[in-house]
């Protein structure tokens, strides 16, 4: 009657495994990168939007009233809030005004489609507040983040993502290389320092191993040797 094995401590199983959950690492990783900049851009549009509110009215007043120094004035109040990188105003699909906040800094191409750069938002200029959807607005706002700060938190983000999967990876595969060593290594040397002792005549395996494939290998020794000195 043959013995069969039924834990298995075959290489490719730990590989596949190593590899599976590399993979699901870098995924949720990926993930996890993704929302944090997704996140980081909604709380630089959320703060825009609370900066605007209190400008809206007078600036659609004077729009109205063509004073285009008042329009300045208050454009450049909203670089106040640290993340202002540029300001336009329109006015029937014509640019009345724009204004720059923030040093232009060189920007890979790839980081501005990946990070999607520039994060912006259009408000609608109403006269006397009035956003009825019969109304034509008066003009757009638009707003933009500045590139270079959402382009260094990615960029930030990016490498620590990077970093602390490197650092899985690397004690992932130190417990691998234990794992191998204590399960297969060791054994199989032990079996090989056994067989080189001719005054014993049976491997000893542990019971950790009586039911895997290094013990269903000295069991078939043990078993053929006796056979063989029956004979």
């Amino acid at each position: 009657m043959k013995t069969r094995v039924q834990r298995s401590l075959t290489l490719k199983s730990m590989v596949a495994f190593f590899v599976i959950t590399l993979i699901s690492l870098a995924l949720f990783l990926a993930i996890q990168f993704s929302y944090l900049l997704e996140q980081r851009k909604s709380d630089y549009l959320d703060q825009l939007s609370n900066a605007v509110v209190q400008i809206q009215k007078p600036l659609t007043e004077s729009l109205l009233s063509s004073d285009l120094n008042e329009v300045k004035r208050l454009l450049v109040s909203l670089k106040t809030s640290g993340i202002m990188g540029k300001a336009i105003v329109t006015v029937d699909n014509t640019t009345v005004m724009s204004l720059d906040f923030a040093t232009a800094r060189p920007i890979p191409d790839w980081a501005i489609k990946f990070t999607g750069i520039p994060v912006e938002m259009t408000i609608p200029l109403y006269a006397y507040g009035n956003s009825l959807l019969t109304v034509k607005p008066q003009g757009y706002l638009t707003l933009q983040v500045d590139s270079n700060r959402v382009y260094r938190f990615a960029f930030n983000t990016l490498a620590l993502m990077i970093t602390t999967y490197l650092l899985l990876v690397l004690i992932i595969a130190i417990a691998m290389t234990w794992c191998v060593s204590r399960m297969i290594v060791r054994p199989l040397r032990k079996i090989a320092l056994e067989l080189q002792d001719a005054n014993n005549q049976d491997i000893q395996i542990s019971s950790y191993h009586e039911d895997d494939e290094i013990g269903l290998l000295a069991k078939s020794y043990n078993r053929k040797r006796k056979q063989q000195n029956s004979d």
